[in-house]
């Protein structure tokens, strides 16, 4: 995917929104592609966060897992984007996440948002306002 895709793709994402477009381009330089088939899992619960996961093709289950048992509890599809707060933290996930069919990502790293947030400070405020939101409707 080369980088005008990319900023495509991130400006039709709720969590770049409130970005302004030269914002939204720079982290398009930070993204990567990644493909995963059918039943790939992208991470379990339990494990430790370091990446943001922008859905571009296909859809996830995300799974809770209690008692030994697996429960889907929700489905994420195209345009949507999981593990948002890993940019923030290294706190574990609370969820595995399977690929059901073929998936494409654009995926950033904790660490490069992090770089890239130090340097461009309104990218990190930003984000803020968006999670704040989120929060604020749910």
């Amino acid at each position: 995917m080369v980088l005008l895709e990319k900023i495509i793709v991130l400006n039709n994402i709720p969590l770049f929104s409130m970005l302004k477009t030269e914002d939204v381009s720079m982290i398009a330089t930070i993204a990567t592609e990644e493909v995963y088939e059918d039943g790939h899992i992208l991470f379990h619960q339990g494990d430790l966060g370091d990446k943001l996961f922008i859905v571009v093709s296909g859809k996830v289950q995300i799974l809770k897992e209690k008692d030994g048992e697996q429960t889907q509890v929700a489905t994420i599809k195209e345009n949507d984007f999981l593990g948002e707060l890993a940019l923030f933290d290294a706190e574990t996930r609370t969820a595995t996440v399977r690929c059901e069919g073929a998936c494409t990502f654009l995926v950033i790293e904790r660490h490069d948002m992090e770089q890239l947030s130090y340097e461009y400070p309104a990218i990190a405020f930003g984000f803020i306002k968006v999670l704040i939101n989120r929060m604020r409707n749910m």
